[in-house]
């Protein structure tokens, strides 16, 4: 009997808790000019959108903002960052947990995207690598930023960076706890700090 009513609390309580992410997360997108058509969000996402970037999110998109809900249970939310005049483009099917993505200058996600938790994408050092720039209005000045690009079919092991400039090609794999700051080519397996290839990913 005991178990029967924990099992009817907890459906009861991701329904209501499942519905009120939707609707808080739609109003958070339309408040911040975000363009999307579909989406499942658990938990409601951390958004700092500058009103001059732009933000488009495709079909079937899926966030994981809870840890009682994430496969890990990590406790940190989606966060995205978009800054002034920056974009960030998302395909179709793209799906993240606990995932941060920080857009200075431009990225986009293909189709069919895997992001795993805790992984972390960014096109920016966010400082100047000049230590005399530090704490004035030189840092943001000369700080680098370039695009990155991951295409279709990708798959980002959890706690992956994913750094400035870089682009995945196709079908490949980031293994778990990678740092990305090279290009990966398309059907390849990559991993390690700095990753490195492992392998091809046949696919048959």
């Amino acid at each position: 009997m005991i178990r029967f009513i924990y099992r009817m609390y907890e459906r009861i309580y991701k329904k209501i808790f499942f519905h009120l992410s939707h609707h808080l997360t739609a109003f958070y997108f339309r408040n911040n000019g975000i363009i999307w058509k579909n989406f499942t969000s658990i938990g409601v996402p951390l958004l700092d959108i500058k009103k001059s970037s732009v933000v488009q999110f495709g079909v079937d998109l899926v966030l994981v903002n809870k840890d009682k809900f994430a496969t890990l249970g990590k406790n940190n939310r989606c966060k995205f960052v978009v800054a002034e005049n920056a974009q960030l483009i998302v395909g179709d099917k793209v799906a993240m947990s606990n995932a941060t993505i920080v857009a200075t200058k431009a990225i986009t996600l293909g189709n069919n995207i895997m992001i795993g938790g805790g992984v972390t994408i960014v096109d920016s050092d966010f400082h100047s690598l000049n230590p005399e720039h530090w704490h004035s209005s030189k840092d943001e000045a000369n700080m680098k930023s370039e695009t990155v690009t991951i295409h279709d079919n990708v798959f980002i092991g959890m706690d992956s960076i994913i750094l400035k400039g870089v682009t995945i090609g196709s079908n490949s794999v980031i293994a778990a706890g990678s740092v990305v700051s090279r290009d990966i080519p398309f059907n390849q397996i990559w991993g390690g700090n700095p990753a490195k290839f492992i392998r091809q990913n046949n696919l048959i």
